[in-house]
């Protein structure tokens, strides 16, 4: 399809993000003409786009051939999300005192080696070639030993517990009692909750990982020509398909928000919803981009592209300053504060795989710069030290006036 090209002046629309600065200009990441520096829109935008409209774009993730065939498929994500559900929900049964998880289990479940599923959605998971293990960081060894590491460490803890005795505290592995906030949870004596670092971890490692900088990131090389194989069912082209296995990385539902935000990324970016907005921009990026693929009009899914990425980073980013910020709320409540740093941690880790945003974005010097100021013993953070730690955060995702609502 020949798609026209012509420049529009914004009017109105933009994201106005209100700050103290009055730096004004264009706001909107997708504008052609967009400034990092500027914090109040001006109406300048400018955008590449088409020069009518001439399809639709569905308002659930589902997309069929002139012949009605659906040519939309992530098996494989679904798979993966449903591995991950059933590897936490394996590991939380340690926060019972006396249950003892074990580790090679856990690590036959990460690697989905010789392992009976529950399969609650019947998927067929058991031997199946999907995995999370090789997806994670991109098959970097190093990263998938450090998760393996924290099963062992999980299995290793967990074995020392005894029913009834909810004994853990500073210096004392096992399971730390509730504090009237939260609890009871299976930590070590640094403060450290393996089931938080493996799930929160994963999400990043292997969920963001592939969504960004894998099926997003090489979109554009991707034959969208013709169906892969249409004689077999394969009705979709390389580029639909890869593009419905970013989405599935992301949720499992078609519906979502309507369903999916149980678990996970879609779990996250909604609970972020009323601050960020980064649930309905995501979800609408990837549905818009699916259709604008489905008519070759590349401009328009590059722009999703866009928007996807900058948005994953910033709902990873928001949610481990919130977790830092509920950590101050309850310093005084070890166990509660230790489970919210576990996870904001876990957050932090999950960027250094993902996508950085051109207009900020953390390195992973700055993410463990961050970590070094958290320290590994959870025990010893201050109110000053979480602070900097906020405040690092948001500084390198521009999200600083977002803060006070995180």
């Amino acid at each position: 399809m020949q798609v026209k090209k012509l420049m529009l002046i914004a009017l109105g629309g933009s994201l106005i993000l209100a700050t103290s600065c009055k730096k004004k200009g264009c706001t909107d990441i997708n504008a052609t003409n967009y400034s990092q520096k500027a914090k109040k829109d001006d109406g300048s935008c400018e955008f590449t786009v088409s020069e009518e409209e001439t399809y639709s774009i569905p308002t659930s993730y589902v997309y069929k051939d002139e012949n009605g065939n659906s040519t939309v498929s992530f098996s494989g994500q679904k798979e993966r999300l449903d591995m991950l559900s059933e590897m936490v929900a394996y590991m939380k049964t340690a926060n019972t005192a006396g249950t003892a998880v074990n580790a090679q289990t856990l690590k036959d479940m990460y690697s989905n080696t010789g392992y009976t599923w529950t399969d609650l959605n019947s998927l067929g998971m058991t031997g199946s070639s999907k995995q999370l293990k090789s997806k994670t960081a991109s098959g970097d060894v190093g990263v998938q030993t450090t998760f393996e590491n924290y099963m062992d460490a999980l299995g290793t803890l967990s074995a020392t517990t005894t029913s009834g005795q909810e004994n853990g505290a500073s210096g004392t592995g096992g399971v730390w009692p509730n504090d009237g906030v939260k609890g009871p949870y299976l930590m070590s004596g640094e403060g450290q909750e393996y089931t938080q670092l493996i799930e929160k971890g994963l999400m990043g490692a292997v969920f963001t990982n592939q969504m960004t900088m894998n099926y997003l990131a090489n979109i554009s090389t991707d034959d969208n020509t013709a169906a892969v194989d249409a004689a077999n069912g394969k009705y979709y082209t390389t580029m639909e398909h890869h593009w419905d296995e970013a989405y599935g990385y992301f949720t499992s539902e078609i519906d979502f928000p309507t369903n999916g935000t149980d678990r996970f990324w879609g779990e996250y970016a909604n609970s972020r919803e009323g601050v960020l907005g980064s649930a309905t921009k995501i979800a609408a990026a990837f549905r818009k981009g699916r259709a604008a693929i489905s008519n070759e009009d590349y401009t328009t899914r590059d722009a999703q592209v866009a928007i996807i990425n900058v948005e994953m980073e910033k709902v990873g980013a928001a949610s481990a300053i919130h977790y830092l910020k509920v950590a101050k709320a309850n310093i005084a409540n070890a166990t509660t504060r230790n489970h919210v740093i576990s996870e904001a941690v876990a957050f932090l880790e999950g960027l250094k795989y993902g996508y950085r945003a051109s207009n900020g974005g953390m390195s992973s010097t700055d993410i463990n710069n961050v970590l070094v100021t958290i320290g590994t013993d959870f025990n010893n953070v201050t109110l000053n030290s979480l602070q900097i730690a906020i405040d690092n955060i948001a500084s390198k995702t521009n999200l600083t006036s977002y803060v006070p609502n995180l």
